[in-house]
């Protein structure tokens, strides 16, 4: 898919939500509402998308030549403690976190002679490569009246070998995605976000009554840290007809023993016209654990 590799998306959302602008270096804009997604992009140099249900920033760079060539890129990410995005599209927010990542590997790889020989054939174009994520979050938890909140720290980490090509079919063109990996994660989106206060100082006896405290955001439940397999799939229809609306219908699942899930979903986005990666913005509805969950995504490239 060459020329089209960063993707353009509109920033107007970004705005009517009053939250502060996500960049995404190396990844696609066909994202469920958690961000997670199984296609990158292809002869990027660097992206903005903004994802309104999964609020967080990703500025980075991903290179990658013509034909048959290596592939690398890098990301700088971070999240803010609370948001407004977050109040309105997710059950609770999401604690504060900083990090980066990490990508290499190689564009048309099966492509690269195929391309050569035939451009319209069967695999116009493919890229595969091995992502590497890394990120802290710090906050606090509470489980029962009787014991003190405790000061949490994750350091969260993620391999996710991934596969991407642009295939043609009759009648349309076929963006499809696939990545599995390894994380290391935790069962925070099953906890009940919550303010924890702690007194500083109380009144003496005598005068007005007053009271100063200290309010944090933090969590309600049993936490606990896990690894992780999460596999994500994704499908995306470019009707030749109508090639500028593109459908998506993924799969986001964890395959370890704890925290399993399955989520299944659709997205629909607008692209220019024969360019699947230069999205303009869309938003996608899917269903874990028989929770429905939305995500609107919009931003440009540059």
């Amino acid at each position: 898919m060459k020329g089209h590799g960063s993707i353009k998306l509109a920033v107007i959302m970004a705005a009517t939500v009053g939250a502060p602008i996500v960049l995404w270096a190396q990844t696609s804009a066909y994202q469920s509402a958690d961000g997670n997604t199984s296609i990158f992009l292809d002869n990027a140099k660097a992206s903005l998308i903004f994802n309104v249900s999964d609020l967080k920033f990703d500025l980075g760079y991903l290179h990658e030549g013509s034909g048959r060539s290596l592939l690398y890129g890098f990301d700088v990410t971070g999240k803010p403690s609370s948001n407004l995005a977050t109040q309105v599209f997710q059950k609770g927010n999401s604690p504060a976190a900083v990090g980066g990542s990490a990508s290499i590997g190689i564009h048309a790889p099966f492509s690269g002679p195929i391309l050569q020989q035939n451009p319209k054939g069967l695999l116009r174009d493919d890229w595969a490569l091995l992502h590497f994520t890394y990120t802290r979050s710090t906050f606090e938890t509470a489980t029962t009246s009787t014991a003190e909140p405790q000061k949490q720290r994750l350091d969260g980490y993620r391999l996710l070998p991934a596969y991407d090509a642009l295939i043609n079919a009759p009648g349309l063109s076929l963006l499809l995605g696939a990545a599995a990996g390894l994380e290391r994660t935790d069962n925070l989106d099953q906890l009940k976000a919550a303010t924890i206060i702690t007194p500083l100082l109380q009144s003496a006896t005598g005068i007005s009554p007053f009271e100063v405290a200290q309010q944090t955001s933090g969590y309600l439940g049993n936490y606990r840290k896990s690894f992780g397999a999460p596999v994500y799939t994704d499908v995306v229809l470019i009707p030749k007809g109508l090639p500028w609306v593109d459908f998506d219908v993924f799969t986001r699942s964890n395959g370890a023993h704890t925290e399993r899930y399955v989520e299944g979903g659709i997205g629909v986005f607008l692209a220019q016209p024969d360019m699947p990666t230069k999205v303009l913005g869309g938003f996608s509805l899917a269903w874990k654990n028989g929770t429905p969950t939305l995500a609107f995504v919009a931003g440009w490239s540059f």
